[in-house]
């Protein structure tokens, strides 16, 4: 009966739990914007360019290749690239697609029809004079012949400069290889699309589905094309594979993971009962450090879950250590009570080794802070208090208590264990060495290796943009301005630069809001200087003679530009094709002291040049930013600080340490295998890898959390030898269970995953052996 009333506790225990996080993620939001990672303080005006990256229409853009299977070349690509296109179209997921080819429709150049005189590129007033109106009419009846003759019939009698056609060019959104009229890769074998979505790029749901529309569209050709290969990336689709990734990589894992875990806990404590015991806490931990967190900042982050979680492993030190310490006939409170002094020592010091986390200034290091100290009290909280009260010694009774086999091996021969100390200092000193002396540098530079992206998702990303001559800017400018017209007119001056450099091969191609759309003192003086009505007429009288055109068949142009001579300028607001105004608006950026215009530079070779000649124009408000240096500098600020912030909670630790134990031999004995065995993982970690991250540096800070564990229970308070078997098996278990957990995290296919993971399964074993091996008596003591 009384067991039925302590499961019936255990149950009602979860159940609450299950309320409180069902409550708690109904109303507090998750959100997964990455700029987290940048600190409060950063630049603006980096920040403000970071955000237009990430949220802006380059976030819904996904590029799209399209090829037969096998390794044949693409033998007709307009047929296969316009169908591919119109089945796009059909799914009426997209704001627009492009593949290359020049629509056959008033309504595509509609737009660039309307206000081609006010557009860009320049006029020459050379154009209008009779020589150069001959040479357009001449290029007119060429292209009546071409493959567009049916758009520029519709439009000749007012254009026949074929202005439109020119200004719609330069909104081409790549400068791809062609054939047949439409994108093509370098080898001839893919048909290469750009689409923008219509749903936001974050809303990974909408971009799931659409994904999936692209996919379906694919396959519904293949009756007719044979089998294709379809190649899809943009940072929508980087999103949705990432996520998907994450998700197989958990659930492989997990149905790797669990069954061990469980059958490891089944071996030992022979119970079922163990497991909900085990996860009560970590799953109270859990919920109070997001409620910690969504309390503080009004939101939690994925990252925090994810990290969080993973933090809280060793909040799955505390119920084993109990569990383990339940004797058969005696209360769990007593087993509680007998380790609260061990457990309090251990959890303290590493709730205020992480406690300075959450004083960060950055969002993504403080909310991890926060979380693991609320957490990690809650878990041992519930553990002291809680758990003795939900478990009963018959639950958790057994013929052979956990561990008890290596226990007994390690009491036979704890003082050589004790022999171990020497070579573990110079083992210690050996990996310091290592660290200091790297010929390579410490930390990792290449910022690949922080991203959550598998290399093979990155290479297929970067063929096609390659391919498509897309932007994926590195180096970029910005122009700044208190308004839209400032900061146009300010492009308008470097841009000639720009194109000198691009001439002389320095630079591949640029993008600015100004080479579309000028300012309106040039679009005014533009228009101002159009030729008037009669000089107009006589020389398009004159360019026609001997040319197959009717009199008066051009009569619509010269009222055209009398209109255009009166016409108002026009601004982005006047741009009502969306993918058009989508443009503007990408490069243009209100900030808090007025617009930031952004000047996308493709193909940069020599940045030093570039800068000179900024610096030589003497342009007020233009800015030069590598991105790739900026984001490295971010990533080296958060490591710096994170490092600060993790030297000053080891302080405190030590002190917390030096406090309760009040020895120095007892502060020796547990500090000394917690720093060895950080020493010696990131030695390892960084003769393994290229170099150290900042998620090898979280994993270090759980070896440290998991080594004061091991220490602390490891060592012989008082000279009571009695618990030492239970305590060595205790811990045994807590080593088994975490590096069996983090082993297989470092097979994950994610790299941020499996860096925590090799780095936490290799620490765990240096905290075990150390620790042993600095708590076992001194050689000539009595054990």
């Amino acid at each position: 009966m009384k067991l039925l009333r302590k499961s019936r506790r255990l149950a009602a225990a979860f159940a609450l739990l299950a309320v409180a996080a069902a409550a708690l993620f109904a109303f507090v939001p998750v959100h997964a914007d990455m700029t987290i990672l940048l600190p409060e303080r950063r630049d603006g005006e980096l920040a403000l360019l970071f955000r237009s990256l990430q949220q802006g229409p380059a976030n819904r853009t996904v590029l799209i290749g399209l090829s037969p299977a096998g390794q044949g070349a693409l033998e007709s690509p307009r047929e296969i690239s316009h169908a591919f296109r119109q089945a796009l179209e059909a799914t009426g997921r997209f704001d627009w697609i492009a593949n290359g080819e020049i629509r056959q429709d008033m309504a595509a150049v509609a737009p660039f029809f309307d206000n081609r005189y006010r557009l860009n590129p320049p006029l020459d007033p050379a154009q209008f004079s009779a020589a150069g109106l001959r040479t357009a009419l001449e290029q007119l009846l060429s292209a009546l012949h071409g493959f567009a003759a049916p758009v520029v019939e519709r439009f000749m009698a007012a254009d026949p400069t074929l202005r439109t056609p020119k200004v719609a060019a330069l909104w081409s959104v790549t400068s791809a290889r062609t054939k047949q009229g439409v994108w093509i890769d370098e080898e001839g074998r893919q048909a290469l699309l750009l689409a923008r979505t219509g749903g936001a790029g974050y809303d990974l749901v909408e971009q799931t589905d659409t994904i999936a529309a692209i996919r379906a569209a694919a396959e519904a050709m293949e009756p007719k094309f044979g089998r294709l290969e379809l190649a899809l990336s943009g940072p929508s689709v980087i999103a949705v594979e990432s996520r998907d990734l994450a998700e197989a990589e958990s659930t492989r894992l997990a149905l790797i993971s669990v069954p061990l875990m469980v059958g490891l806990l089944l071996l030992v404590f022979r119970r079922l009962s163990a497991l909900p015991i085990l996860f009560l806490p970590i799953g109270c931990g859990f919920v109070a450090g997001a409620a910690a967190v969504a309390a503080l900042f009004g939101y939690v982050h994925i990252t925090t879950l994810a990290f969080g979680v993973t933090l809280l492993g060793i909040a799955e030190d505390y119920p084993l250590h109990l569990m383990a310490r339940v004797r058969a006939g005696a209360a769990a409170d007593a087993a509680a009570r007998r380790i609260w002094p061990d457990m309090s020592i251990a959890v303290a010091t590493t709730i205020l080794a992480f406690l300075p986390l959450a004083l960060s200034s950055f969002p993504g290091l403080s909310q991890l802070g926060v979380f693991s100290v609320v957490g990690l009290a809650a878990a041992v909280v519930v553990t002291r208090w809680v758990l003795p009260h939900l478990i009963g010694p018959p639950a958790l009774a057994t013929k052979r208590r956990g561990g008890s086999l290596l226990p007994s091996i390690l009491r036979a021969n704890r003082q050589r264990l004790g022999l171990l100390r020497i070579p573990a200092l110079l083992a210690g000193i050996a990996a310091v060495a290592v660290i200091g002396f790297r010929a390579q540098p410490l930390w990792q530079q290449d910022l690949a290796a922080l991203s959550p992206i598998p290399e093979s998702v990155r290479a297929r990303d970067q063929a096609l943009r390659r391919n498509l001559s897309t932007a994926d800017p590195r180096y970029v400018l910005t122009v700044a301005g208190k308004d839209v017209e400032e900061a146009l007119r300010r492009s308008e001056r470097i841009l000639p630069h720009l194109a000198d450099l691009r001439a002389a091969k320095g630079l591949d191609g640029f993008e600015m809001a100004a080479l579309y759309m000028p300012s309106h003192a040039a679009q005014q003086a533009r228009l101002a200087a159009l030729p008037a009505d009669d000089a107009l007429r006589r020389n398009l009288d004159r360019a026609q003679e001997g040319l197959p055109f009717k009199a008066g068949a051009f009569e619509p142009f010269l009222q055209a530009l009398a209109a255009a001579r009166g016409a108002p300028p026009i601004g982005p607001p006047d741009m009502r094709e969306p993918a058009l105004r989508a443009r503007l608006d990408s490069l243009l950026l209100r900030s808090e002291d007025g617009i930031k215009a952004l000047i996308l530079l493709r193909g940069l070779r020599n940045p030093g040049e570039l800068r000179r000649t900024v610096e030589d124009t003497g342009i007020t408000g233009v800015r030069y930013l590598d991105l790739k240096q900026s984001a490295q500098t971010l990533m080296n600020g958060y490591r710096d600080e994170t490092l600060r912030w993790i030297s000053l909670g080891a302080a405190l630790g030590l002190a917390l340490l030096a406090a309760t134990l009040r020895s120095a031999r007892a502060v020796f004995a547990v500090t000394t295998p917690v720093v060895l065995s950080v020493a010696m993982t990131a030695a390892a970690m960084a003769l393994i890898g290229d170099g150290l991250t900042i998620f090898h540096l979280l994993g270090l800070l759980m070896v440290a959390g998991f080594g004061i564990d091991y220490a602390v229970f490891l060592r012989k308070p008082d000279g009571r030898a009695e618990d030492h078997e239970d305590e060595v098996g205790a811990v045994a278990l807590c080593t088994a269970t975490t590096f069996l957990a983090f082993a297989l995290l470092a097979t994950a296919a994610v790299p941020i995953l499996a860096q925590i993971g090799g780095t936490v399964a290799v620490g765990t074993l240096f905290s075990f052996l150390l620790s042993l091996a600095f708590t076992a008596p001194r050689p000539g003591r009595p054990a």
